[in-house]
């Protein structure tokens, strides 16, 4: 990489848009928490024209902030530090993973750089749980 040249742009077909897609990942995936994040991946959808392999598009992402974060400046900041964060790592996650981020309180006080330190501590088990979904739970007798 060129002192000039910037990683790739955060385009639409890096993020997850979609209510329907926010609820596929938060329900099949699992948790892991950090000190200001709660994060889930999953693998992407399936391609409909091979039904038994996963989508091998780009990692994508999606942010959630609630009024619980404050006000919308604080969770626009959030939401910002977390694309910037996705894009600086084009690697952070294999390709087809759908990755959920919701903030948790005291995340609009986090710098760059402490994002990508708690991502990176939670980068492992992320990898983990996205290839492992959850399991369904039986119905109760």
């Amino acid at each position: 990489m060129t002192p000039f040249s910037r990683p790739a742009r955060f385009g639409q077909d890096r993020r997850i848009r979609r209510r329907s897609e926010y609820l596929r990942v938060q329900a099949g995936a699992r948790r892991v928490v950090t000190a200001h994040f709660v994060m889930l991946a999953l693998v992407g959808v399936v391609d409909p024209e091979n039904a038994q392999s996963p989508a091998t598009g780009p990692c994508r992402l999606g942010i959630v902030t609630s009024k619980k974060i404050g006000g919308a400046v604080q969770r626009n900041r959030v939401k910002r530090l977390c694309r910037e964060c996705f894009r600086l790592w084009p690697d952070f996650l294999p390709a087809g993973v759908d990755l959920v981020v919701i903030a948790k309180e005291g995340s609009p006080s986090l710098g760059l750089a402490d994002v990508r330190g708690e991502w990176e501590s939670a980068r492992s088990r992320l990898a983990k749980n996205a290839r492992d979904p959850k399991r369904p739970r039986p119905p109760p007798p």
